[in-house]
């Protein structure tokens, strides 16, 4: 019922009732559907990408993954990383994420979209460093131990 039905004058009669056609909502309904599904077909790699990328750090190791079908997986001790670069565009800066590259002796392995890309280069490195001074320490042990064994 309309407004105009509900406030009627007197002698007065509805004829008939305009009201919009279901059909106008074919167009909207259509582009929003298409629309979305670029935007699902967009987001689901992406997605996918997020949900499948590993990459951690540990005083020995840098260990990494990622990949759903075509997966690549790293595992390497931190003394056989030769570099570790950090590449970042606008948005990436803006948003506080960047590419992580890590050449390893044998291997180039690419981390894209890692979050804090420039700290996390920052503790590789760091690490790396402590690393090697703790391996150098215990090379001068085990030869200290060996020269007070012979004497």
């Amino acid at each position: 019922m309309s407004k105009l039905s509900n406030n009627l004058q007197r002698n007065e009669t509805v004829i008939m009732e305009g009201k919009v056609h279901w059909a106008t909502l074919i167009a909207p309904v259509i582009l929003t559907f298409i629309t979305c599904g670029f935007m699902i077909i967009w987001l689901i790699p992406r997605l996918i990408h997020m949900l499948t990328t590993e990459l951690s750090l540990s005083n020995k190791r840098l260990v990494g993954k990622y990949g759903l079908i075509n997966t690549k997986q790293m595992d390497s001790p931190l003394n056989k990383i030769n570099s570790v670069t950090v590449e970042s565009g606008l948005i990436g800066k803006i948003f506080g994420y960047a590419t992580i590259t890590v050449n390893t002796a044998s291997t180039v392995y690419v981390f894209k979209n890692i979050a804090n890309g420039d700290a996390f280069r920052y503790s590789i490195l760091e690490e790396m460093e402590k690393y090697e001074e703790a391996r150098i320490k215990d090379q001068a042990s085990a030869i200290a131990g060996a020269i007070n064994s012979n004497k």
